[in-house]
């Protein structure tokens, strides 16, 4: 405090040694909650803010600390008006638009957790738009890849929360746009998808290049460090200060000129959205097909939100799920399926092995659950509307999970082998499930032309029995057996052993509307582009698939090891293989949420093949077909009577993303 004492009122650095010190005081508070030092770290902050203009780098940082500052004293003493005071100090810093976006992002959600605790819920949601509007730049902007990775479970859970809070007061379409745009952040971020900026540039690029070199100046501006000047000698002293005021200065035109080039983006066509999240009306076509249900999962509560053909939102409170139960599931499922040997690594084998079943039988108990709390409730909520679009005798619902409720399989819920067989019951009885990563996934799959059923697709068979290195499959022999009876010799490649070589395979993609890959799959969590399939020669990596155009693409069968698991810190961002042929390109996918069996591959493939494609040796005009989601269906229930109902592990984990 003797040090801000001796310095000069106008010297550069005083107001930077306010702040200093009143966080010093602050930090001590929380150690000691002697009431002076609260006080005076409220006062020294307050004077620190008092010194710089609107507009300085600085001013959010120091506001943060001071809304701070008032909630501590407020948690410590009680007193409401310090809430007040705080989410003032909060709101004003999020508005200071030169400052870095991360202390404004942090000071926006501290303020609308004050808002739900202590205040209006509308209020909240108010701070929940700021925070959204903040987010796109805390994320596309100057920060490295491995830094954005490490942000983005925190990130999805205040977008959660916020949605929450939306349901909560009433605003459903706001709740559907906010969710969709931390999803597709989180998606492009994971598989370096193009991003907004990378639009702007191939459009727009003097804008774009004048956009982002603005951006990372005002980084740097946000986290420079002055050098120590020797207070003693006066002409170096004015010379900083007057070197520190052509920086604020600077740094103000930057800003302004930041938001200028914000505005004329936002005014080109196309572009209306641009760093926004997509307005419910460009979503709302998702629902074309069958209602898509988007279930949020939040620490505040749990919701589900039915999207359907006609564009209504119809909301369905889960009163009897919680953030809590739905990490307990995911628990209880894992300690089951390493109870029954199913591998729930990642180390590329196929193979499933078998092992002692779990005595406390888990499996089912989640299932139970899964139904009795979440599937059930969405179904009656959306009795009215689930069959608008059904065209066939089941309609069709497709999945949007948040958190821990992405990991568990929806699409298997129900309740089995009870003591009385007329309580039996699961969703396959009502819907055929499928699942998606995000609605933009599904707004881009449906722009492409229905696929003809009267048309002889091609198909691409990869096939690995004896893949170097790695266990072998002999399943795969069969499989790519049963596969031929239906697909035509002159519309099918099958590449196999040596043949089956990443540049083969990659040559042979774009010529082919359906590829079923027959082998080992690994997912790379540290580097999720890096996930791969096992082929010959090496391995087949989502990075190189990212590269390939793929205009005539439509269904991609994975029948490889675990192509649909997440990373088990990153539930609802769960990085996957299915995920990145979607976003190559391919509409509708299948694939596996933990190893299957190496024997019941051939099962499904029969079976999905016969209902995709019909035999090759019937007469087209005989021949029923049915689309990805429906095949898949009834391939499952088909495996389902061989192995045994209750023989969860085998059955469950084949499931179908996008359309």
């Amino acid at each position: 405090q003797q040090a801000v004492d001796l310095t000069p009122d106008g010297h550069a650095h005083k107001a930077a040694q306010l702040n200093n010190l009143g966080s010093a005081f602050a930090h001590r508070f929380k150690h000691l909650g002697e009431l002076g030092d609260i006080e005076d770290a409220i006062l020294f902050i307050q004077r620190a803010i008092d010194l710089i203009p609107d507009g300085h780098v600085q001013k959010a940082a120091w506001l943060h600390n001071l809304g701070s500052a008032f909630q501590s004293r407020f948690e410590h003493f009680g007193e409401l008006r310090d809430i007040m005071e705080a989410t003032v100090a909060y709101k004003q810093a999020t508005k200071n638009t030169s400052s870095h976006p991360f202390p404004r992002y942090d000071a926006a959600c501290r303020w609308a957790n004050l808002c739900l605790k202590h205040q209006n819920p509308s209020l909240a949601l108010d701070a929940y738009t700021v925070v959204l509007e903040i987010i796109p730049q805390l994320v596309w902007f100057g920060q490295t890849v491995r830094h954005r990775y490490e942000e983005l479970p925190k990130i999805g859970r205040t977008v959660n929360a916020a949605a929450a809070t939306a349901i909560s007061v009433g605003d459903l379409s706001k709740a559907v746009e906010w969710l969709e745009e931390g999803r597709s952040i989180v998606w492009k971020q994971i598989l370096q998808l193009r991003t907004p900026m990378d639009e702007l540039c191939q459009q727009h690029p003097d804008i774009a290049n004048e956009l982002l070199g603005i951006s990372q100046a005002l980084d740097i501006a946000g986290t420079s460090r002055l050098e120590n000047i020797d207070l003693e000698i006066k002409h170096r002293r004015v010379e900083e200060e007057a070197r520190v005021e052509e920086e604020a200065q600077n740094h103000r035109k930057l800003a302004a000129r930041y938001q200028e080039l914000l505005q004329q983006v936002r005014e080109l066509d196309g572009f209306d959205s641009f760093l926004r999240p997509k307005k419910f009306s460009e979503l709302a076509p998702v629902a074309r097909n069958g209602p898509v249900v988007v279930v949020n999962v939040a620490e505040l509560r749990c919701d589900a939100l039915g999207l359907c053909t006609s564009g209504e939102i119809v909301p369905v409170p889960l009163p009897e799920f919680s953030y809590e139960q739905a990490e307990t599931l995911r628990s209880k499922l894992l300690s089951s399926l390493r109870a029954r040997g199913v591998r729930v690594n990642r180390n590329g084998d196929r193979a499933m092995h078998s092992g002692e079943k779990d005595k406390s039988d888990h499996f089912r108990s989640v299932l139970t659950d899964l139904w009795s709390h979440v599937v059930q409730p969405i179904l009656s909520g959306l009795e009215q509307t689930l069959y608008e679009n059904a065209y066939h005798s089941l309609p069709h619902i497709t999945w949007c999970a948040t958190e821990a409720l992405a990991f568990l399989p929806l699409h298997a819920a129900g309740i089995y082998g009870s003591s009385d067989p007329t309580k039996d019951m699961n969703i396959s009885d009502f819907a055929v499930s499928s699942y998606t990563t995000m609605l933009t996934t599904m707004l881009v799959s449906g722009s492409k032309p229905n696929q003809d059923l009267t048309k002889t697709p091609s198909v691409l068979i990869v096939s690995q029995p004896g893949t170097p290195n790695l266990s072998p499959l002999p399943g795969t022999v069969k499989e790519v057996e049963v596969i031929q009876r239906y697909t035509s010799p002159d519309h099918t490649c099958h590449l196999t052993h040596e043949s089956a070589t990443v540049e083969a395979v990659l040559g042979e993609m774009s010529k082919h509307e359906i590829i079923h890959l027959a082998c080992h799959g690994i997912q790379d969590m540290k580097n999720p582009l890096s996930s791969a399939f096992a082929l010959y020669d090496g391995r087949l990596e989502l990075n190189a698939l990212m590269k390939l155009s793929l205009e005539t693409a439509e269904l991609a069968v994975l029948s490889a090891c675990q192509t649909a698991t997440g990373d088990e810190n990153l539930p609802e961002e769960a990085v996957h293989l299915a995920a990145g042929m979607l976003a190559i390109g391919y509409p509708g996918v299948i694939a596996t949420m933990w190893s299957i069996g190496d024997s019941d591959a051939p099962l499904i493939a029969n079976k999905v093949y016969e209902n995709l494609l019909g035999h090759r040796d019937v007469p087209e005009s005989q021949k029923t077909k049915l689309t990805p989601a429906y095949a898949l269906h009834e391939a499952v229930k088909h495996l389902r009577e061989e192995v045994g109902e209750r023989n969860f592990a085998k059955w469950v984990p084949f499931i179908h993303f996008g359309v």
